[in-house]
């Protein structure tokens, strides 16, 4: 589950240099853009910028940080200021040129290459104690006193594969931080945090981050989800937090996997077309393809649910992959199938008639058929152990809003003859 918590006054911002030369070591320009915004939070550190009626510069102190944020000194308080030159500057936060050391660098050694930054001015949010930044100086390079060969490139590779350790790091990094009374301040976090950023140099340095012993963790926090691994129930404010937002309302329903008793509930008879038997058979069999497929990119990038896959809203996945670097990868997997299931749809069943017209929405139906009606429920899933996935009929989802706007307005035609023919019998007997 993600700590991500609304913060009305703050946002995601990227980087920028101040090409100006304006900003002095210590300040920054943070203009953003929105609807009244700071008026409606009765925000005192907000001025109407120039630029735009409806953009708004912000003045005095700010937190600025940017994920992963590990080390108590990459929380970096600087102070905003109002400066005429970068007006056309809009929600991005501006760093200066000037300094012995960058800003941008301060925040876990970042380097302005496209990094989004958190920004708050949030006056509840601004630390009363700044910590010093890590020095964030990369580790020596290994020099090679010859041309590297493709032996050495493929050792490389394996031992970059064998040694990645941000993922263990920063999931010990969050246990300590959790467990410990000084938080992210502890000895162990402090230590976590160096590795981590040795860790993230390791492509280009082929330095590894060498764990101690007493750095491994043996029990994760409940919020941390890891049900293969011995849990405790954290006493902190995530813990408290997750827990709470795990409670359901009394009076809500809600379908944590699809059952057969849901299947049940949930099938919509309008959904049904005259003629959609005909093609149930063809439908099963693409169906029975498409849920093979979308399972193997389920397993491929280790997501858990279908409805992570499809909305692009994933919780986990594998550590071989990250969201920032492969949510495109992945989007368009999951484009590429839709679009093969579409080409399934506008193909003509094998026994019928070249000149017999396929009807569109009848096929349609049978699609919707053999996901949700209960009689096809695990039908797919026997063999591997997935949940039963509902996604196939949607990919002629235009078919299906025709059929059900269809079936309403049946609905609605009949009830207004009912009507009419009520009030008529009602005036002749008047």
């Amino acid at each position: 589950m993600k700590s991500r918590i609304f913060i009305p006054k703050g946002g995601s911002m990227m980087g920028c240099l101040d090409e100006t030369r304006t900003l002095e070591y210590g300040q920054v320009f943070v203009q953003y853009s929105g609807h009244k915004k700071g008026h409606l939070f009765g925000d005192d550190n907000v001025r109407i910028g120039s630029a735009s009626d409806e953009s708004f510069i912000i003045v005095g102190k700010v937190v600025v940080a940017k994920n992963p944020c590990l080390h108590p000194g990459d929380v970096r308080v600087l102070t905003a200021v109002n400066v005429p030159a970068l007006h056309h500057m809009v929600d991005c936060v501006v760093f200066p040129q000037k300094g012995m050391r960058p800003h941008p660098n301060e925040c876990s050694g970042s380097d302005l290459d496209g990094d989004i930054y958190f920004v708050s001015w949030d006056s509840g949010l601004i630390p009363s104690v700044q910590d010093s930044p890590m020095d964030y100086s990369p580790a020596p390079t290994v020099e090679l006193d010859h041309n590297v060969t493709i032996e050495e490139v493929e050792e490389y590779f394996v031992n970059f594969i064998l040694d990645e350790r941000m993922g263990i790091i920063s999931n010990a990094h969050t246990v300590f931080a959790d467990r410990s009374i000084q938080k992210a301040r502890c000895s162990e976090c402090i230590e976590l945090a160096r590795l981590f950023s040795i860790a993230v140099d390791f492509p280009k340095t082929g330095v590894p981050a060498v764990m101690s012993p007493n750095l491994y963790v043996k029990e994760y926090p409940d919020f941390m989800e890891k049900l293969d691994k011995p849990t405790y129930e954290s006493k902190n404010v995530i813990g408290r937090l997750f827990r709470a937002v795990k409670e359901k309302a009394p009076n809500s329903i809600t379908f944590k996997t699809f059952t057969k008793e849901v299947a049940r509930q949930a099938y919509d008879h309008d959904m049904e077309v005259e003629g959609f038997e005909e093609y149930l058979d063809e439908a099963f069999d693409y169906k029975s393809n498409y849920d093979f497929k979308l399972g193997s990119l389920l397993h491929y990038y280790g997501i858990r649910t279908e409805a992570e896959l499809l909305s692009g809203s994933i919780m986990k996945m594998s550590s071989s992959f990250t969201k920032k670097r492969d949510s495109e990868s992945i989007t368009m997997a999951v484009k590429a199938l839709r679009k093969e299931a579409r080409t399934w749809f506008n193909q003509k069943p094998p026994g019928l008639d070249e000149s017999e017209p396929d009807d569109p929405y009848a096929k349609a139906s049978a699609w919707y058929y053999v996901t949700y009606h209960p009689s096809y429920w695990g039908a797919y899933n026997q063999g591997p152990k997935r949940d039963h996935y509902l996604s196939f009929p949607w990919c002629v989802y235009d078919k299906l809003i025709e059929i059900k706007k269809e079936k309403v307005n049946m609905r609605r035609r009949r009830n207004l003859s009912s009507l009419e023919e009520s009030f008529s019998r009602a005036l002749r007997f008047s």
